[in-house]
């Protein structure tokens, strides 16, 4: 299996990337399924929301009135949301049986959409790219033969309460998992303005809801 991780600045013509930027949110979505129609692709699409309660209400309504038009439907519920939406024809060549999505692409806040896919033959990601170069600046961080370890489907994660997803994201984004790890506990609370005490909990919590969650099975 040939695999590829990619990276542009979508907020200039990516109308989910250009709100995320205008509103502070990032996130991470997966395709599910498309349909080729006679000009464009219609695309079924899953994926969560990081930010502020009011500033992902904000990117959903900014998103669905966006003057493009290429969100046809979107539902949100909390961080979770399903959408469907189109892509010009040209698409044929991101979304087709040759290539797959072997992890969710994401969208920062500052509108940096990372994918990584994958195909049995390295001219489709090739093809997949050159797509992208013809609307924008793309970074190839790799293009490599490997075997595909895992790809995690899971029916329902479990449910974190706003503050413990707040320390959780938090944590990720900080380094606070890397090795060496890249921040404290203490810094982190500090950055939240809330006591260590809190903040500590809130992340153990979250911790222990997702670690049976993931390794369980």
């Amino acid at each position: 299996m040939w695999t590829t991780k990619i990276s542009f600045d979508g907020s200039t013509g990516v109308a989910a990337a250009r709100h995320a930027k205008k509103n502070n949110v990032r996130f991470l979505c997966f395709p599910l399924s498309w349909t080729y129609r006679k000009s464009d692709i219609s695309i079924s699409l899953t994926g969560i929301l990081f930010g502020e309660t009011k500033d992902k209400k904000q990117f959903v309504k900014d998103w669905k009135h966006d003057k493009s038009g290429w969100l046809e439907e979107i539902e949100l519920n909390g961080d979770f949301f399903i959408a469907t939406s189109r892509e010009p024809i040209v698409a044929k060549k991101m979304f087709n049986k040759n290539i797959i999505f072997t992890e969710p692409f994401s969208i920062d806040e500052n509108g940096i959409e990372i994918i990584t896919i994958s195909s049995f033959e390295k001219k489709y990601l090739e093809e997949y790219i050159k797509v992208l170069e013809s609307f924008y600046q793309v970074k190839v961080h790799y293009i490599k033969q490997e075997k595909i370890k895992n790809i995690l489907f899971k029916a329902k994660a479990p449910e974190l309460t706003d503050k413990q997803k707040s320390s959780m994201e938090l944590a990720l984004r900080s380094g606070y998992y890397n090795y060496p790890r890249k921040t404290s506990i203490e810094k982190m609370a500090k950055k939240s303005k809330i006591a260590f005490s809190a903040f500590h909990g809130h992340l153990r919590k979250a911790e222990q809801k997702l670690m049976p969650f993931f390794f369980s099975h």
